[in-house]
């Protein structure tokens, strides 16, 4: 038992270790991936809840915790750890994009080529740190209303709705 009590606290101090390089993530400018999330969302979103999950996943990643417990899953006993923070190379990445500058059609031929380049061909389950228009996906993806948007109904499923509806399908969105 010591032992594994020595090798959680070696993994936690790497893990904060490599943590002191995603703050040069966080200087990264909220505008710059809310330009990235109008190109990589989908459009009938809309600017403005484009813009939302935009700052929404830059404050999930300011707020990452590396080293922390996440749940195993049904059937799995294994204890699991989250990985070091995705958002280490995004201001990088961010720059060599440099959005800001483009028009419509040239921001998502840039992204296409960013995407390509780093040899992404599906959206991870969860942000990886591969690329940061990847890991802005998965994050949308991943969340209760990004499956809410995928299947077209207000599934909710981060949301407890009762057992007096459990038999009725959700509603439609609106």
């Amino acid at each position: 038992m010591k032992r594994r009590g020595f090798f959680k606290r070696m993994f936690r101090a790497m893990l904060g270790f490599a943590g002191t390089r995603s703050s040069q993530a966080q200087a990264v400018r909220v505008e710059e991936f809310q330009d990235l999330a109008s190109v990589v969302l989908p459009a009938s979103l809309g600017r403005s809840r484009t813009d939302k999950i935009a700052v929404d996943f830059v404050s999930w990643f300011r707020t990452y915790k590396a080293g922390a417990e996440i749940s195993s899953g049904y059937g799995f006993p294994r204890t699991q750890v989250t990985g070091p923070n995705p958002s280490i190379h995004y201001d990088e990445q961010l720059r060599k994009l440099d959005l800001s500058q483009l028009d419509a059609a040239a921001r998502r031929t840039a992204v296409e080529k960013a995407l390509d380049a780093s040899q992404i061909d599906r959206i991870p389950p969860r942000p990886n740190g591969k690329h940061v228009a990847a890991d802005l996906l998965a994050y949308f993806y991943g969340s209760a209303h990004g499956e809410d948007f995928l299947y077209g109904v207000a599934i909710k499923r981060d949301d407890c709705r009762g057992l007096g509806d459990s038999g009725q399908r959700p509603a439609g969105l609106s």
